[in-house]
């Protein structure tokens, strides 16, 4: 890893590029985030989802969007990504990030880890400047 630049912050993903990031985890003419493609831009499995967004229900996806409860953990892992696209150039690294990067204000747990422990506000707080990221490339 290596300190952001000032040159990095002129490439960082834009609100377009986002924007069809997230028409990508969409169920098709619905209002609802899929839990299938949130599973697939991840790269988890259906279990490490349920377990992530909502540990009191067996199942991810009853039907297309999933219950009223998985689509508000959905949405609090979007709200995650979007605070995320500051500091990445791209989808990719902006999901590595999400994933894999161990965040020294939380004992080195990953974004993902706050994620399933609903600690969600507590990483949102996290400042966005380039003493304070780093990029993935």
């Amino acid at each position: 890893m290596r300190p952001c630049t000032r040159a990095h912050y002129e490439t960082v993903m834009t609100e377009a590029e986002f924007e069809i990031f997230m028409d990508s985890l969409r169920v098709p003419g619905s209002i609802h985030i899929s839990p299938k493609r949130v599973i697939a831009a991840l790269g988890i499995r259906a279990k490490d989802l349920n377990a992530a967004s909502n540990p009191q229900e067996r199942m991810v996806a009853k039907n297309q969007q999933g219950s009223a409860r998985l689509q508000i953990a959905l949405r609090n892992l979007v709200r995650i990504l979007s605070a995320a696209r500051a500091n990445h150039e791209n989808a990719e690294q902006m999901l590595y990030w999400f994933m894999n990067y161990p965040l020294a204000q939380f004992y080195y747990r990953t974004p993902f880890e706050m994620y399933a422990d609903a600690r969600v506000e507590e990483l949102l707080s996290l400042p966005v400047s380039p003493s304070a990221s780093f990029c993935s490339t």
